[in-house]
């Protein structure tokens, strides 16, 4: 999991290699998070092979993908504000608070990644 968690972060991370339509994808996220005033205020999330809901608690402090209900299940409230399915990725924002602090989590579709978090269509 890539923990991204302020400005520098995400440009470190965009100077490295990467999968064209990650890089493009989080280039855009930076790109209106300056643009909006809220570059200090994002965090952003890149899930990888292996990650598991306990790597986003570690990273967050809490799972925006799940809420205690399984997706699916009736009595499912999703935590995340938006969503979005891109090329090959899926992508969730989830504000907190109202000061305009945001989470936003870029998941591979690949089947390498936790079945559970796949599962859970924008």
């Amino acid at each position: 999991m890539l923990s991204l968690p302020n400005l520098d972060a995400m440009q470190a991370v965009l100077a490295q290699p990467m999968e064209p339509v990650l890089h493009e994808l989080l280039s855009d996220r930076v790109v209106d998070a300056i643009a909006c005033g809220y570059e200090h205020q994002t965090h952003i999330i890149i899930c990888e092979p292996g990650d598991t809901e306990a790597d986003f608690l570690r990273a967050a402090a809490f799972s925006p993908p799940l809420s205690g209900w399984l997706y699916g299940d009736a009595c499912f409230q999703p935590l995340w504000d938006w969503a979005a399915r891109h090329d090959g990725w899926f992508e969730w924002l989830s504000c907190i608070g109202k000061a305009g602090f945001a989470f936003i989590l870029l998941v591979p579709d690949s089947e390498d990644i936790d079945p559970t978090l796949l599962a859970i269509e924008p």
